[in-house]
Order: structure tokens, then C-alpha cells, then sequence
């Protein structure tokens, strides 16, 4: 995108905002972090959450992408000076690792939309469709290969220009892929012992209310919303300047909430359906979603169409991240569009390559526990999401709130009070309970 694009419209704008967080947060990783954190008790407080800290986060970056009209560096650098520019490049690192292993999880719909093409995913034997998928990801060579396809086809379209692209595939592909997601939650709720899925999600005990399941879902906030890797100011800073920024914002909250509850329900009924174990870990979407097309007439054919929307939601996440980088290199390094791409491309199928070998011929390689791939996805969303998420509300609650305010007036009559409020979460409760988290993660 040039410095002077914008949304065609405020739907094309949210959707492609929701889509960034859709693919990455919900369908892929909110099932089973729900699952290994006693599902209700996790899912609360990341609504609570959400519609706190989160949405107004979230209004704070469109608020400064849009006036501040550049990369994250350069409008952080225009609205909060040389320090918050330098915070800004971190927010780009941010988005450049999460894109490196999150082209991996990419990989995976790529491999299998292939087989789906074939017919090869309605399969009704749960053993046999975790062999597949471990052996999909143990297979050095194999992950490596799906890992650089799904990077390359990313890098095609950010190389071409994502402005129209970007709104055309969420305006049309991505309610498909909520049309089909509601489809496999009602054949999955018919499944005998379907409900205990349901129950455990919203089953609330207060014994799973751990520090530890409050921790993660603050970090899953940031990670539903896209927040603190530079995503939102950036697709703000194409924002036209009419658009109320905090209506667009709660729509956002709302799409992601909603994608990350049906995709539990699309999930976890199932996985109690065929005895499978709620925290299986992030291949539970390619387990549990075959079984489910398997039990279904013409389900090669629902397989078909759900991988192809899925590998579009991956894509258009994944895109985004690509953005956020993109746009700092032709910003702030007067690169080409094509060079910018091409560097990142090299770049990121290296890295991403070390979290694809990281299941197989490198899993023995661990810190704390995690292998390459979980490593990042820990550091990413439990430490440098909420740290971008902490620069974001330091800049808009104290350096730069006369500035914000103006940004959310337009298009609103909010009174004084409501303002104070979105100054109060700005300035005192996201970075107090960011603090706590970055301690509970250290000490906790």
C-alpha cells in the first residue's frame, strides 16, 4: 500500500481487521488454549478482557495509525517522538517473528487443502488421522516444504498490493468460512456425547481460575486482536478520516470474540464425541474437523470448501503481519514494495524453517520445556504482544491523549464521562495489569 491509500469502506476495513486476527487466533489456536486452561474459566476472563483493555487498545492504535499516517515507526515517531519510534521497530519485530512460525501453522492448510482436493481428509478413524497429522509435522522436509509454499503464496499477494485483495477475499470468503463453521457445529452437536464439549467450555469452576489461566487470557486478548505488533496502526493509517474509530473498533472485538467461540464450538464437541483429549494441542482442528466432514453427506466436498476459507483466513493474517514489515522497509528504508517483500521472504522461510524442523528432527532442542515453535509463540504472546500493547497505552493515556481524544470524537457526541473512562483503561488498567501479567510470567 502507498502512503495514500485508504479503505474503501468501513465494512472492508473491519472485516480485513477481524480476518487478521481470525485465521491466527481463533480457528487454530483458541480451541485447544481453551481446552489447557479449563475452558469457562479461561474464556471469561479473555471476554472481560476483551471488552476492556482490549477494544480500547484497540481504538488507541487505529487513533494513532490514522493520524499519524505511515508504517508503525512512522506514525508512533509522529504522534509520540524518537523513543516510541524505536517501540515502534519493536512492534515490527513483533509481527515479523509471530509470521515466522505462523506460516508453519499456514503450511499445514495448505497440505491439507491438498489432500482435501484428492478426498483424503473424511476419515473417520481418529488414530488415523493423528498419525497423519504427525507425520505431516515430524517430516522435516515435508513441513519445511508446506512451510515455504504457504510463505510464498503470502509474499505473492503482499508484492501485488493487498488494498483490494485484502477487502475482497473479507468481504466474500470470510463469511463463508462463518456459514461453514456454523454447518459443523450443528452436525457436531448431533454427535453422541457432542455435549460434554459444550459443557466443559462453559462449565465455570472456580478451582481453573489460576493465575496462570487469567495470564494466558490476556495474552490470548492481544493475540485475538491483533495487538502490539503494529498491525491495527498500520491498517489504520489507511483509515479514512470520517470514520468513527471507536464504533469500527468495537465490531472488531466483537467479530474476533465471536470467531474464537463458534470455533470452540466447532471443536470441543467433537473432540468429547470421539474421546479425544481437550488439550491435544493446536492440531486438533486437523483432527476433530475430518471426523466431522467424514459423518456428513458429500463431506469431501464441505472438506474442500472449509480448507480453502481456512487457508484464506490464515492468509489474510498472515498478510497483515507481512504488511506491518512491508510498510516499515518502504517508510523508513526507502525500499521498493518487490525488494521489501523479497527480503522478508528469505528472511522469514529461514527462521520459520527453524519452528518447522522444531517437531521432528529438532524437537529434542527445548528451553524451558518448548521446542523452537512454542517457544516463540510463548515469548510473542505472553511478552512481546502485551509489551507493544503497554507502549500503545503509555503513548495514548499520558504523551498523547489530547491527540487520541480527538480521534475519538470524530464521528461520536461522547461526553466527558465516557472519555474519562477510555482515559482511566488507557493510562492506569492496561499497563497495571499488563505489569502483572509480565511478573506472573516471570515469577509466577
Amino acid at each position: 500500500m502507498s502512503s495514500n491509500s485508504q479503505w474503501s469502506s468501513r465494512v472492508g476495513f473491519i472485516l480485513a481487521s477481524a480476518g487478521s486476527a481470525i485465521g491466527l487466533g481463533a480457528i487454530w489456536k483458541f480451541p485447544f488454549w481453551a481446552g489447557a486452561n479449563g475452558g469457562a474459566a479461561f474464556i471469561i476472563p479473555y471476554i472481560i478482557f476483551t471488552f476492556t483493555i482490549g477494544v480500547v487498545l484497540v481504538m488507541a492504535e487505529v487513533a494513532i495509525g490514522r493520524k499519524g499516517r505511515g508504517s508503525v515507526v512512522t506514525a508512533l515517531r509522529s504522534v509520540g517522538g524518537p523513543w516510541y519510534a524505536l517501540m515502534g521497530a519493536l512492534g515490527v519485530l513483533t509481527s515479523f517473528v509471530i509470521l515466522s512460525y505462523y506460516s508453519v501453522v499456514g503450511g499445514w492448510c495448505v497440505a491439507y487443502l491438498w489432500d482435501a482436493v484428492g478426498g483424503n481428509v473424511t476419515i473417520s478413524d481418529p488414530q488415523i488421522l493423528k498419525d497423519h497429522f504427525g507425520n505431516l509435522v515430524s517430516n522435516g522436509y515435508l513441513n519445511v516444504g508446506w512451510h515455504f509454499a504457504f510463505l510464498t503464496l503470502t509474499c505473492a499477494v503482499v508484492i501485488g498490493g493487498v488494498e483490494a485483495g485484502i477487502e475482497r477475499v473479507s468481504k466474500y470468503l470470510m463469511p463463508m468460512l462463518f456459514i461453514l463453521m456454523l454447518a459443523i457445529i450443528v452436525r457436531g452437536l448431533t454427535l453422541p456425547g457432542a455435549w460434554g464439549g459444550v459443557e466443559y467450555l462453559f462449565n465455570f469452576q472456580w478451582e481453573n481460575l489460576t493465575s496462570n489461566a487469567i495470564l494466558n487470557a490476556m495474552g490470548f486478548t492481544f493475540f485475538s486482536l491483533s495487538l502490539g505488533g503494529g498491525i491495527l496502526v498500520t491498517y489504520g493509517s489507511y483509515l479514512p478520516g470520517k470514520t468513527s474509530v471507536p464504533h469500527s473498533s468495537l465490531w472488531i472485538a466483537v467479530l474476533a470474540i465471536q470467531a474464537a467461540i463458534l470455533a470452540g464450538l466447532m471443536i470441543m464437541p467433537a473432540v468429547f464425541a470421539f474421546g479425544m483429549e481437550p488439550n491435544g494441542g493446536p492440531g486438533l482442528v486437523f483432527i476433530t474437523v475430518p471426523m466431522i466432514f467424514s459423518h456428513v453427506p458429500f463431506g469431501s466436498i464441505f472438506a474442500f470448501f472449509f480448507y480453502v476459507c481456512l487457508l484464506v483466513a490464515a492468509l489474510t493474517s498472515a498478510v497483515s503481519l507481512l504488511e506491518v514489515v512491508t510498510a516499515f522497509m518502504q517508510n523508513e528504508w526507502n525500499l521498493s514494495r518487490k525488494k521489501a517483500v523479497t527480503i522478508n521472504w528469505v528472511a522469514l522461510f529461514l527462521l520459520g524453517s527453524v519452528s518447522a524442523l522444531s517437531f521432528g528432527v529438532w524437537s529434542d532442542f527445548t528451553v524451558g520445556g518448548r521446542n523452537f515453535f512454542d517457544l516463540l509463540d510463548y515469548v510473542c504472546t505472553n511478552f512481546m504482544m502485551p509489551f507493544g500493547g503497554l507502549v500503545i497505552a503509555t503513548l495514548a493515556g499520558w504523551k498523547a491523549w489530547p491527540v487520541v481524544r480527538e480521534q475519538f470524537r470524530i464521528g461520536n457526541n461522547f461526553g466527558p464521562g465516557i472519555l474519562k473512562v477510555f482515559h482511566f483503561i488507557l493510562a492506569f488498567l492496561a499497563p497495571i495489569l499488563v505489569l502483572v501479567a509480565f511478573y506472573q510470567g516471570l515469577f509466577g
